[in-house]
C-alpha cells in the first residue's frame, strides 16, 4: 500500500522527480517487493533495528533535497506530489512541513486537529501537527539540526516520539514548520492496548525531558506541555473513581493510568541514562 500510494503520485505528476528508498531491517528476513518503477526505486536491507536508524540510514543514500518520511503502513494521496512540489515553490524559505493525516477506511482525521483547512506557521505548543507519517524535511534542515535522534522511535531504546524530537530541534534552530492541509497522508487509526500507552508515555515524557535539558531558554514550554499531560490524566482518573459511568469506558479505552506510570517513568530513566552518559562518555 505505501509503495503502490507513492508509484500512483508518481503516474499523477510524472514530470517530477522522485526516488523510492525502502528500507527492510532484518536483512536475513527479506521480502519479495515488486516495484512497478525499478528506475526510481531501491531496496536496502539492513541488520540494525529501529525506526529512526531506517531513516537515518535512507537520509545517507538519498540524492534528493527533500525527504518525505512514511510508515509502512502509511500512503499518500494521488496528488500528493503534485502539492508538496507547488507548496515547495510558494514556501521557498521553508525546509518543514507536515500534513493533514487521514484514516484511509473511515476517511475521518486521524486527530481533531486535521480538520483545519488553513496553513498555518507551527509554534511550539503545535507539535502535535508533526506526526511521524505526516512530515518533510529539506536537506538543508537535516544539515542544520542533524539526523533523528536513534534512541526514539519503534525498535528504539524510547518506543516513539522521534518526531516530537525533531519538531522541537527545529523549532530550536530557529527553523519555522508549516502545516499544509491539502498535502494529504493516510494512516490507520490505531487500536492503543494499555503496553502501547505506557510506551508512548515512556518516550514522550524522555524526549521532553531530553529537550528541557538542551533548549533550556524555553524550559517553560515543554514544561507546560508535560504538565498539561500529567493533569489531564490525573483529572480522567479522578473521575473514573468518582463519577464512573462513561469516563469507565473512556479509561479502558485511553488507560491512563499506564499513561502516568510511563510519563514518570520515561522522565526519571531519561535523566538516569543522561546522567549516565555523560559521567561515562
Amino acid at each position: 500500500m505505501c509503495i503502490a500510494s507513492i508509484e500512483k503520485a508518481h503516474e499523477y505528476s510524472p514530470d517530477i522527480p522522485i526516488e523510492i528508498l525502502v528500507v527492510i531491517q532484518k536483512a536475513n528476513q527479506k521480502k519479495d517487493i515488486q516495484a512497478r518503477y525499478p528506475e526510481i526505486t531501491t531496496f536496502y536491507y539492513i541488520d540494525k533495528i529501529g525506526l529512526s536508524v531506517a531513516r537515518n540510514f535512507a537520509i545517507t543514500k538519498s540524492t534528493g533535497n527533500y525527504f518525505v518520511f512514511l510508515d509502512d503502513d502509511a500512503s499518500v494521496n494521488e496528488d500528493f506530489i503534485d502539492v508538496l512540489f507547488r507548496e515547495i515553490k510558494v514556501h521557498n524559505k521553508i525546509n518543514a512541513f507536515c500534513g493533514r493525516l487521514i484514516d484511509p477506511v473511515k476517511h475521518i482525521p486521524f486527530s481533531p486537529l486535521f480538520c483545519k483547512n488553513k496553513v498555518k506557521k507551527l509554534r511550539r505548543i503545535d507539535f502535535q501537527y508533526f506526526m511521524g507519517s505526516a512530515h518533510v524535511l529539506s536537506g538543508e534542515a537535516i544539515k542544520r539540526i542533524g539526523c533523528y535522534d536513534e534512541r526514539f522511535g519503534v525498535g528504539c531504546r524510547y518506543y516513539g516520539s522521534e518526531e516530537s524530537d525533531i519538531f522541537f530541534r527545529l523549532k530550536a534552530a530557529g527553523e519555522q514548520v508549516i502545516y499544509l492541509p491539502d498535502l494529504i497522508f493516510f494512516h490507520p487509526i490505531p487500536v492503543t492496548p494499555s503496553n502501547y500507552v505506557y510506551k508512548y508515555g515512556y518516550s514522550f515524557a524522555a524526549m521532553l525531558t531530553k529537550n528541557i535539558i538542551r533548549d533550556k531558554a524555553n524550559f517553560i514550554i515543554y514544561f507546560f506541555i508535560i504538565l498539561k499531560k500529567i493533569a489531564k490524566a490525573y483529572i480522567r482518573l479522578m473521575q473514573k473513581w468518582f463519577l464512573k459511568g462513561e469516563y469507565v469506558e473512556k479509561d479502558k479505552k485511553y488507560h491512563y493510568g499506564d499513561l502516568l506510570n510511563g510519563t514518570f517513568n520515561g522522565i526519571g530513566d531519561f535523566i538516569k541514562n543522561e546522567l549516565h552518559r555523560r559521567d561515562h562518555p
